[in-house]
């Protein structure tokens, strides 16, 4: 089976693959969960999320300001939802995965902003999601100015300059190059985002066969990408799947390094020696 036959029923990531726009990356997300979750049932995450906009639709339009809609939604989605971060999320797959999130109250905070941004957006509060290092945020453009929203801190508020002075803080990274990164960024890099922390989680546990799963959707988001080809690779093996892992190094090989060639080579007949043991 392809890549793209495996993902064909994961609608909503494959317009991604396809580089469509509006894409739901509530679905999107779901998609994703499930490949860890095979029975996961997507309805009750998407009638919690239905759930509040329609418990904040009459609060909202008669807020009065941008600044009094962000208050309500943010109290909803953390007192309500109990939305928040702990330090031991980022240590689970349960904090990646949407429906845990919702079911929990835990997440990291691209998935808890994945939540705040699905129920901002369906009340017309234009929340996006920004991929500033080390930690995902959204922001809001408000009569005021631009104001920024750290759902795993319970929906901690920021302007601009707090905002990089925290940030400062969290990397140690110069404010001249904390300060371009904090724009809207577009639902693909969301989900690749998101990928890439499942695909560190899953390799720093020995996971395998789940970081492959993995893999291959960033591989067929990043089609082009070198790095994301010889990963998969790489994984292949280690997930117990040599045969696709020949044909891969193989690929990958042909146009590497040389300072890359020599561990591919040795991979490579790794794989022809496994082999025999899977037919």
């Amino acid at each position: 089976m392809s890549a793209l036959q495996q993902f064909e029923k994961d609608e909503q990531f494959m317009r991604l693959v396809r580089r469509e726009s509006d894409v739901d990356l509530v679905v999107a997300a779901l998609e994703i969960a499930r490949d860890g979750q095979p029975e996961l049932d997507f309805e009750p995450t998407l009638q919690t999320i239905r759930t509040a906009i329609a418990e904040l639709t009459r609060p909202v339009a008669l807020a009065g300001s941008d600044r009094r809609e962000l208050g309500l939604l943010i109290q909803y989605l953390s007192d309500e939802l109990n939305l928040h971060g702990h330090h031991e999320s980022f240590d689970s797959s349960a904090c990646s995965y949407l429906n845990r999130v919702i079911e929990t109250g835990r997440g990291i905070p691209i998935t808890l902003s994945i939540v705040y941004m699905a129920v901002a957006n369906e009340l017309g509060i234009p929340l996006t999601g920004v991929a500033a290092p080390a930690h995902f945020l959204t922001q809001l453009q408000t009569d005021g100015g631009v104001l920024y929203i750290d759902p795993f801190r319970r929906g901690h508020i920021m302007d601009g300059t707090e905002c990089v002075k925290w940030l400062h803080e969290l990397t140690e990274l110069p404010n001249a190059e904390l300060w371009p990164t904090l724009k809207p960024t577009s639902e693909r890099k969301i989900i690749i985002r998101l990928l890439n922390n499942l695909k560190s989680l899953f390799g720093g546990r020995g996971q395998w066969r789940s970081a492959w799963k993995v893999q291959k959707r960033l591989a067929l988001l990043s089609p082009s990408s070198y790095r994301e080809k010889r990963d998969l690779a790489m994984l292949s093996l280690r997930a117990g799947r040599p045969g696709e892992a020949i044909s891969q190094l193989e690929s990958c090989i042909a146009v590497c390094s040389p300072e890359e060639r020599p561990v591919l080579q040795q991979q490579l007949k790794e794989a022809h020696r496994e082999t025999p043991l899977y037919n």
